[in-house]
């Protein structure tokens, strides 16, 4: 006859007490299954840390997305040939410059100004960072006004620092540049949001919230945090 223990015994101990030799695997099924039970708590948090990239690979890819907007706003921007490394400090100044251009149409008090951004570059270990959407804006006849800069960056197959990331769809990038008399008014701030996925090993996705901050025109720093780790530098 088989042994029944207490009713207020655990699960378990009822498993135990109940086998007998008629069908000895009884128990030994209910453990198991209590066991996987039991293991399949937290695994998805030792999963995503297994996943999370480096702080260094989160600086790296920060910096491939900042340079790529730097370049594809100096491409737009600057009348003589880019510099190999341009700075997104110096760009407000090139917008002042290229005010009263094609790029904008007289209105009866001032002007109306939009330059469609388009650039597509390589990344250092292979694929393409493309950056798509506009500047565009509205300066009155002291030269006083604004202009609002929406941009998209969509990375693709492009490798960095042992990853290669692709939009998850895409990181936007958006701000307001002031001026008057035609010249910028710092400080500056562009937000970058948005989200990629990356891989093979580690692979996943993960989400930017990123600033920058334009100081001067000689001045342009990083601050925020990306795929869960804090990240800074120039820009």
């Amino acid at each position: 006859m088989p042994f029944y223990g207490p009713r207020e015994n655990s699960c378990f101990e009822e498993v135990l007490v109940f086998r007998t030799e008629r069908n000895p695997s009884l128990c030994a099924i209910a453990a198991a299954s209590l066991l996987i039970l039991s293991s399949g708590c937290g695994s998805s948090s030792s999963h995503s840390s297994n996943n999370a990239i480096s702080p260094a690979q989160a600086q790296a890819v920060t910096s491939e997305v900042s340079q790529a907007i730097a370049q594809a706003l100096s491409n737009t921007f600057v009348i003589s040939m880019s510099p190999a490394v341009p700075s997104l400090s110096a760009i407000p100044a090139d917008i002042s410059s290229r005010l009263s251009s094609s790029a904008c149409v007289a209105t009866s008090t001032g002007e109306t100004c939009n330059w469609p951004i388009s650039f597509s570059g390589p990344c250092p270990g292979g694929g393409t960072i493309s950056v798509t959407g506009d500047v565009a804006g509205t300066l009155d006849n002291s030269g006083g006004g604004s202009v609002l800069t929406q941009l998209t960056i969509t990375p693709s197959n492009c490798s960095v620092s042992n990853l290669t990331i692709n939009g998850d769809p895409n990181v936007a990038v958006n701000g307001q540049v002031n001026f008057t008399q035609t010249a910028p008014a710092f400080p500056i701030t562009l937000t970058e949001i948005g989200g990629v996925s990356y891989g093979p090993n580690p692979s996943g996705s993960c989400q930017f919230n990123v600033k920058y901050t334009l100081s001067s025109q000689t001045s342009c720093t990083i601050s925020g945090t990306a795929c869960g780790q804090t990240v800074s530098g120039s820009c």
